[in-house]
């Protein structure tokens, strides 16, 4: 079966959007497996079908991705789950498969702060790294 497309509700769901339960009979539009819309969302949801703006998740991942070093965005896990956050928002994601989305968001998102660490305020070891390179060629010199 190819998605999306309108059929007949074959047994009772919900609408994705206003949540009003769908009878068996009336006609649905089906965006994917497990994501229904009834008549009036449905023609809402064909209309904006393929557009993708900034929701929720996708909003907040790029703010936890701006902590981070900006070549961490061309990371493949970085792209992966920005691709799933989009997903998530636009509502292509049945609603059973959601906690699988976020919790792949969330282990990619842990395993770039491992991969790129936020510098350390306070942490002074590269300046005190110079300033003893520094005295060892003074030392090397034989001078002050």
């Amino acid at each position: 079966m190819e998605y999306p497309r309108w059929d007949q509700a074959t047994g009772p769901v919900k609408c994705r959007t206003c949540r009003v339960p769908i009878l068996p009979g009336t006609e649905i539009w089906i965006k994917s497996k497990g994501v229904y819309y009834c008549n009036t969302c449905g023609i809402e949801a064909e209309n904006n079908f393929g557009r993708v703006l900034p929701g929720g998740l996708e909003e907040a991942f790029l703010k936890d991705m701006n902590a981070l070093p900006d070549v961490a965005a061309e990371t493949s896990l970085a792209v992966a789950a920005l691709y799933m956050a989009r997903q998530l928002d636009s509502g292509d994601v049945a609603p059973r498969e959601v906690t699988q989305y976020t919790k792949e968001i969330r282990l990619n998102l842990l395993q770039l702060h491992e991969l790129y660490p936020p510098a350390e305020d306070g942490d002074d070891t590269e300046e005190r790294r110079a300033k003893l390179q520094e005295r060892r060629r003074r030392e090397q010199g034989g001078g002050f």
